[in-house]
């Protein structure tokens, strides 16, 4: 602490004597100044700071009505059957017993662990014994579980004042929870009871059929009810592993989620849905996107990605009808900045030792020195670009606004990472992204870094690799044959659209590749139109791309209401602009790409929408908390 004050002492010496008081800083804030009041006072300004509509006219609009009628529904089942429920629920010996068993295994009851293993083992040792099989593990396992009988201690509980744990804390700058389990169901005889059936079910699976499906019933059954009970959990986990996991595994969690919170609605008391424009909007779209896919000159392969689209795009309403406080808050966004931090580290070892090697994005005469772009788990470099655009200005909000030095060092070595990652993936309209999200960033969050930009600017070209110059001085060069490829395709698409403007053709690879052949430029092959509003307008026609645009337009409105809840500086107004800005870079991209031709980043970039809108709403929620009346 005394070499950081005396370093922070000399630096605001150094700033008052020369700094300050230097025509170049003068001129400089003169001009941001400038450019500041010009900014509030304008017309755009105006437009997204206006209350066009009452709180409530969302919902209270007859297509508001139409759009949420399902929630409507759900409503009055609740109104009549809820109480009714919620005692069966308290009733159900089934419940029960999957109770014992859930919170056992989050507490890591020694004795629960030792009698479910021992009885596993046991009934796989007999059968084994019968069939002539190697009884060896069986009977290690055995004894394993006789000596875990003897210790009744809830292992969880050890953590909470482990060093790890502390470490941790410090690291991720969090606080970790060790209550999430009931005491009362890790005694009595009832959960060796349970323990007891769940091992033989186990261990007759891992005879008859193998080990490693006993394992997958287990856990599977485990995450299940743990999704059941807090589908905070299920929300986390879906959030962590959306760039990790093969697409229909994702469709299942966000659908298993949707169906845990259905659960919790009907379940508990004074439950409110939660809703808003962008929520009218999402709606709105996917009905625009249902009517297209039943018309689409490929319905049946359009209906299945409908479904896709539903499943992803339902999963906003799960998100903001279940992160309402700044800790879950702030978690779910570490845990989406964490899980970017390995999509983008195993790209640089991919670099690096050469996994997976596949040039088929490269124009190997134009670009030599550049011998390989990373995808990482995400099967293509302009994808884990744009899904890298959504992660990183969220990375380095987190890291502006963590409180302990450990913390930011953490996440400004992984934003150092996914920045690095970001480069590998040689995608010139993300990095043209990347520049318009720093932008809005460095404006919203500290506009006075302005002038150390206009310093670096000049210098960043010396110290950059002269294949990554030569690769972003290509942009617009018709040399490159992916421009022109590109730019032979948005041609084709737009004699495409004089006939199908108004409808659309259907989403899906699909149906575009049906009808764009008729309209194509030199005969070149496409599997979409490489620009996600000309794809929104060729999928939904002119409805779908309109509802689009009013999303984005009410989802900026938000943020700025948002960020003014408490101004500039604030942790949630940094948080806000972080999501805003990632948003806005991804949009710049999807004037060169379709950025929902990857269906996980799809789901992504909706997840991204709905933690911006709930860190809004909650921001303003404890600002009105914080507000001292007049007569106070």
């Amino acid at each position: 602490m005394k070499n950081n004050s005396f370093f922070i002492t000399v630096w605001l010496c150094f700033y008052n004597a020369v700094i300050k008081n230097s025509i170049t800083y003068r001129w400089l804030l003169g001009l941001y100044n400038g450019i500041s009041k010009a900014w509030r006072e304008s017309f755009i300004t105006n437009l997204f700071r206006k209350q066009f509509f009452s709180k409530n006219c969302v919902r209270n609009s007859v297509w508001g009505k139409v759009c949420f009628s399902p929630f409507s529904l759900l409503e009055k089942v609740a109104d009549s059957f809820g109480e009714k429920l919620i005692v069966q629920k308290e009733k159900s010996h089934i419940v029960r017993f999957f109770k014992y068993f859930l919170h056992n295994c989050l507490a890591l009851n020694l004795r629960f662990l030792g009698v479910f293993i021992f009885c596993g083992s046991l009934s796989n040792l007999l059968i084994s014994l019968l069939s002539g099989e190697k009884i060896l593990l069986s009977l290690s396992a055995v004894i394993l579980g006789g000596i875990l009988y003897i210790f009744d201690f809830n292992l969880t509980a050890a953590f909470k004042s482990s060093k790890l744990v502390s470490l941790l804390e410090n690291c991720l700058d969090t606080k970790f929870v060790f209550d999430f389990f009931y005491m009362t169901k890790c005694e009595g005889k009832m959960r060796l009871i349970t323990a007891a059936a769940l091992g033989i079910a186990s261990g007759l699976i891992s005879s008859i059929i193998s080990p490693i499906f006993a394992l997958l019933f287990v856990f599977g059954l485990l995450f299940f009810c743990l999704v059941l009970y807090k589908v905070e959990f299920g929300v986390f986990v879906t959030v962590f592993l959306a760039p990790l996991i093969p697409t229909m595994v994702l469709v299942g969690l966000s659908l298993l989620c949707l169906f845990s919170l259905v659960i919790k609605y009907l379940t508990t008391k004074k439950f409110l849905w939660h809703f808003e424009g962008c929520g009218l909007m999402i709606i709105t779209m996917l009905v625009i996107y249902l009517i297209s896919a039943i018309t689409s000159f490929a319905p049946f392969k359009s209906v299945q990605i409908w479904l896709v689209y539903f499943a992803f795009m339902i999963f906003y309403f799960v998100i903001i009808n279940t992160v309402k406080t700044k800790n879950q808050l702030f978690n779910i966004l570490k845990v989406f900045v964490l899980s970017g931090g390995i999509v983008c580290l195993y790209g640089i070892l991919q670099y690096i030792f050469g996994w997976n090697v596949n040039q088929a994005w490269m124009d190997e005469e134009m670009f030599e020195d550049i011998k390989m772009r990373i995808y990482s788990t995400l099967e293509n470099p302009n994808v884990l670009g744009e899904y890298i655009l959504l992660v990183l200005p969220v990375c380095i909000s987190l890291m502006w606004t963590s409180k302990k030095a450990w913390a930011k060092i953490v996440y400004a070595g992984l934003s150092g990472i996914m920045g690095v990652a970001l480069i590998l993936t040689f995608s010139r309209g993300c990095w043209l992204g990347i520049m318009a999200s720093a932008a809005v960033f460095v404006t919203f969050v500290c506009g006075k870094l302005w002038g150390l930009a206009l310093i670096a600017l000049p210098v960043i070209p010396m110290v950059l690799p002269q294949s990554i110059i030569n690769r972003f001085l290509s942009i617009g060069d018709m040399k490159d044959s992916s421009t022109s490829y590109r730019v032979y395709i948005w041609m084709g698409t737009l004699l495409l659209l004089k006939d199908f403007w108004l409808s659309g053709i259907g989403p899906g690879t699909e149906a575009f590749t049906q009808v764009y052949p008729f309209y194509s430029y030199s005969a070149i092959v496409a599997p979409h139109s490489h620009n996600l509003f000309l794809q929104i307008l060729v999928e939904s026609g002119i409805l779908g791309i309109f509802a689009f645009v009013l999303l984005m337009f009410l989802f900026i409105k938000n943020s700025i209401s948002g960020y003014l809840a408490f101004g500039k500086g604030n942790p949630f107004s940094v948080v806000i602009v972080g999501i805003a800005s990632g948003i806005l870079g991804f949009m710049v991209q999807g004037l060169f790409d379709n950025c929902f031709y990857n269906y996980r980043v799809f789901m992504i970039f909706f997840t991204v929408i709905a933690l911006g809108i709930t860190a809004s709403k909650i921001a303003k929620t404890e600002s009105e908390k914080t507000e001292v009346p007049l007569n106070a």
